[in-house]
């Protein structure tokens, strides 16, 4: 999850630190230590559906910097920022908003004893969930847990904990959009959008899953979308990756939806080779999607993944995918 890859970027990077000064110590204690790192992704391919860009070739980009700083060695300040034009063939690694460069996320992270709390004015609801339900690379098109993990963003504040034998909770409170909102809204009041999601989960050495359960607080329509999603994943010795998941999302209207995925990845000679099922009932409207897609290596730095993939759905068009993608990491 993002939020132990942050906490991990920030020691790493005190550590080469250490032969400058005399008492690594004091130095780490009174000096803020910033690391930043990049990526941006190029995607090319076709899209044979009539409502996107119809089978026509299309290249569009994504670029990102992520900000790392530590003040004391265990605390994190980070920030995302991040552009792309996106909207044609949507992506995982997808970014959407045009040229100009955009604060993504801008949170803070620090210990308290054994727990860890994030709090910031923009920062996604997945930054903050211990529990991992799925380890598929989640790569090209298809994600897990559409409703558990949506990654809305805004403002607000978790905690979460991980102990050594492999269990781990959290709890985010998340007000959306409450950064641009605050003035005349206010946070976790009547009139904002709230959310509210807790997660529990075991990581073992070959196994493990998790269970998360959200609560949706919506001021337009003034009801509450309920979602409780849970997965398990298997590291199987000789055999690709197995995971399995399933999400339900429940609201007051009993427009109720429910998805199922299974995804597998293996390493096929120097790269891995992924592939997954989804079978989604969106408020009585059932989509199958399929993908398989091959990713490799070219260096540390850059790699290259093809695929194809396939959404079906009863009276109409099924829409199919071409797509490559590169991706650089700096």
């Amino acid at each position: 999850m993002k939020l132990f890859k942050q906490l991990l970027i920030a020691p790493a990077a005190l550590g080469l630190l250490a032969p400058v000064a005399a008492n690594a110590d004091a130095f780490v204690a009174d000096t803020a230590v910033t690391k930043v790192t990049g990526s941006s992704v190029f995607t090319t391919g076709f899209v044979d559906n009539a409502a996107t860009a119809d089978n026509k070739l299309t290249v569009e980009y994504n670029y990102a910097l992520d900000i790392n700083t530590s003040f004391t060695g265990r605390d994190n300040l980070y920030a995302g920022i991040e552009a792309g034009n996106q909207d044609q063939i949507v992506m995982d690694s997808s970014i959407t908003g045009g040229n100009g460069l955009q604060v993504g996320s801008l949170y803070y992270e620090f210990p308290v004893g054994d727990f860890t709390v994030t709090a910031g004015p923009r920062f996604d609801q997945d930054d903050v969930i211990s529990a991992t339900t799925s380890i598929y690379s989640d790569a090209f098109r298809l994600s897990s847990m559409p409703w558990g993990t949506a990654g809305d963003t805004g403002a607000g504040v978790g905690i979460a904990y991980v102990s050594d034998n492999g269990w781990n909770g959290s709890l985010n409170l998340l007000a959306q959009d409450g950064s641009a909102e605050v003035s005349t809204i206010g946070l976790f009041t009547e009139e904002a959008t709230d959310m509210y999601t807790a997660s529990i989960g075991y990581d073992g050495g070959n196994w493990g899953g998790g269970v998360i359960a959200t609560t949706e607080d919506q001021t337009a329509t003034d009801s509450k979308n309920k979602s409780l999603g849970a997965g398990v994943y298997f590291r199987p010795d000789g055999f690709p990756t197995i995971s399995i998941s399933v999400d339900r999302l429940d609201n007051e209207t009993g427009t109720n939806s429910r998805d199922f995925m299974l995804g597998l990845d293996h390493e096929v000679g120097s790269g891995v080779l992924s592939a997954a099922y989804q079978a989604r009932d969106n408020q009585g409207t059932n989509t199958a999607n399929y993908e398989v897609y091959y990713n490799y290596p070219i260096n540390d730095g850059v790699s290259v993944q093809g695929g194809i993939f396939s959404q079906e759905q009863a009276a109409v068009d099924n829409t199919q995918g071409f797509v490559v993608e590169t991706f650089f990491k700096f």
